[in-house]
């Protein structure tokens, strides 16, 4: 299989990223499809599973388009700091509570950066809501069917989420800030 995007392909990849920049979760397949003048989800679902099949996007299937936790009671304050100290551009930072990723280098009270995208791939360190309302940092486990969280602290068990409840990915990690 090709690596390269068709025309179709990158329109919809930017679609999708248009609508989760402006929404904060992930069009439905029949938003894209009425986007892209494709009357048949099956169609949409094609190019959808291509783009997976490249790297370029995650599916959840089965998951429900929860609201992001976010809400401006749960502020602790505004930071303005340099976009050139993450790797990628953070959307926002969180305040980790634990050190389940001590060995990743993620300690307990850092501010870690999260570039908003629910688009993941195996082996990358997530931001992710599990169960509606936890909101955790960890490695990406998927293979197939199967997700995981993983730590990287001895002593912590992989997340497997349940397919009963809200899961989605919120982020990649982007960077951190210790001592914030």
């Amino acid at each position: 299989m090709s690596l390269h995007l068709t025309s179709r392909q990158s329109d919809i990849l930017e679609f999708i990223r248009a609508r989760v920049a402006r929404d904060g979760q992930s069009p439905t397949l029949e938003e894209i499809g009425r986007a892209m003048g494709l009357p048949h989800v099956s169609a949409v679902l094609k190019h959808v599973r291509s783009l997976e099949a490249k790297g370029r996007l995650a599916i959840e299937p089965n998951r429900a388009r929860g609201k992001p936790l976010f809400s401006e009671s749960r502020i602790e304050r505004s930071l303005r700091v340099s976009r050139w100290l993450f790797r990628l551009r953070p959307d926002y930072l969180v305040r980790v509570v634990g050190d389940s990723m001590r060995d990743e280098g993620i300690l307990d009270q850092d501010l870690v950066g999260v570039h908003a995208t629910p688009v993941a791939r195996h082996g990358q360190v997530v931001a992710a809501r599990v169960g509606g309302d936890r909101f955790t940092i960890k490695r990406l486990y998927w293979q197939g069917e199967v997700i995981r969280l993983l730590p990287n602290s001895p002593g912590y068990q992989p997340i497997d989420p349940d397919p009963t409840e809200d899961f989605a990915i919120e982020g990649l990690f982007a960077g951190l800030l210790r001592g914030g």
